[in-house]
């Protein structure tokens, strides 16, 4: 590719920051990716690039196109994702066709592009797949959207069947945002939990997790699901109809996903067993409303929040919240804390068995006697 004025600007994160850690493996902090931002709006450029910088990427952020063919050329260090426009920019070449070039140079062919469009013309989801780019979004794309797709690749081979991550750098709730605002499908599974999503062209198409399927198993994949997992784009096949589209799932399920969450972070584990403390209950309880004592019943001290969470009538983040609220106000303790307070007596009374007399110590003694010889007789 021939050098090009440069026009690009080069933002590296600060250097407290931390990496963007985009492997499965951890990498050194000092490993910064970088990713090749193409936008032709100031504003929208700035906005994205100050994402991927404060998730811990190095940007190279241009206007056009144009811009930064000369940071493809030999001698150059490639970058590890592209973000380019679809449509062609003043001098005449679009995303499609700069996505063909790099398709067609063997140094080149492996880089991860993402193309961005301002509208979806009839032909764009063919001329996606016919240059063999990564995926295909419509503006505006939000940061929080770009830097999940930009864990999720840079760094990787463009062609990869799977692509690891982890809940702790990738919570579900945001790659799959990030995946329905494509247009791939695919499919999310669980390595640690039973459980698996699949996704369509904006749409989640199926879903089951820990022996629950549809809607319920989405949401709940969502707040209960952990670890590592695996994303892999392929044509999905589903007999029911659809579950779920983007705009329904960014307006009521991931607000739901994010303060479940937010509440877990407050640090009751989802492990944890909590007992009632029923004279710290009788001081509140005429503060508190009816529908609480649905969730009061079921903490025993057998029961952990997880799975009190799943047995209450109540959603699960309604739930979630009744529980952090008693527990602030020491209604709800751990089950040990009460044990410890109210330890056992030393001696427990013989309630089952009989006190017997000096005399009487012995009372079936004769009833048991060896038979002598003399008797025999």
């Amino acid at each position: 590719m021939a050098d090009s004025p440069h026009r690009a600007t080069v933002l590296e994160p600060a250097p407290s920051s931390v990496s963007a850690d985009v492997s499965p493996r951890r990498r050194s902090n000092r490993f910064r990716p970088r990713v090749l931002l193409v936008e032709p709006d100031r504003d929208m450029r700035a906005a994205l690039a100050l994402g991927l910088v404060s998730a811990g990427f190095e940007v190279l952020a241009a206007p056009a196109l144009e811009d930064i063919l000369g940071e493809l050329g030999e001698g150059r260090p490639l970058p590890h994702l592209v973000v380019a426009p679809a449509e062609s920019s003043a001098e005449g070449m679009d995303g499609f066709t700069f996505c063909e070039r790099l398709r067609a140079d063997a140094r080149t062919e492996h880089l991860p592009v993402y193309l961005l469009s301002h509208r979806e013309e009839p032909h764009h989801r063919q001329r996606t797949e016919a240059v063999r780019a990564d995926d295909y979004l419509l503006r505006p794309v939000s940061p929080q959207v770009l830097v999940s797709l930009a864990r999720l690749k840079a760094g990787r081979s463009a062609f990869a069947p799977a692509y690891e991550a982890h809940t702790v750098r990738m919570p579900l709730a945001q790659v799959l945002l990030a995946l329905l605002c494509g247009s791939r499908s695919g499919r999310i599974e669980l390595r640690d939990n039973e459980g698996w999503l699949s996704f369509h062209q904006g749409h989640v198409v199926d879903a089951s997790f820990e022996g629950e399927r549809g809607l319920i198993a989405i949401r709940r994949m969502l707040f209960f699901g952990s670890g590592a997992y695996a994303v892999s784009f392929a044509e999905v096949l589903a007999e029911g109809k659809l579950l779920l589209n983007l705009k329904i799932y960014a307006s009521l399920l991931l607000p739901a996903a994010e303060r479940f969450a937010a509440l877990c972070g407050l640090g009751i584990p989802l492990s944890a067993r909590l007992v009632v403390d029923f004279k710290r209950l009788a001081d509140v309880l005429k503060s508190l409303p009816d529908d609480v004592g649905q969730v009061i019943r079921l903490f025993d001290g057998q029961r952990t929040v997880h799975i009190a969470l799943l047995e209450c009538g109540l959603p699960e983040v309604t739930t979630l919240e009744v529980v952090t609220l008693l527990y602030a106000q020491g209604v709800l303790v751990p089950a040990n804390l009460i044990a410890e307070r109210e330890s056992v007596p030393q001696s427990v009374p013989p309630f089952f068995e009989p006190v017997l007399s000096p005399e009487e110590e012995e009372p079936f003694s004769e009833a048991f006697e060896t038979s002598g010889p003399s008797r025999a007789a």
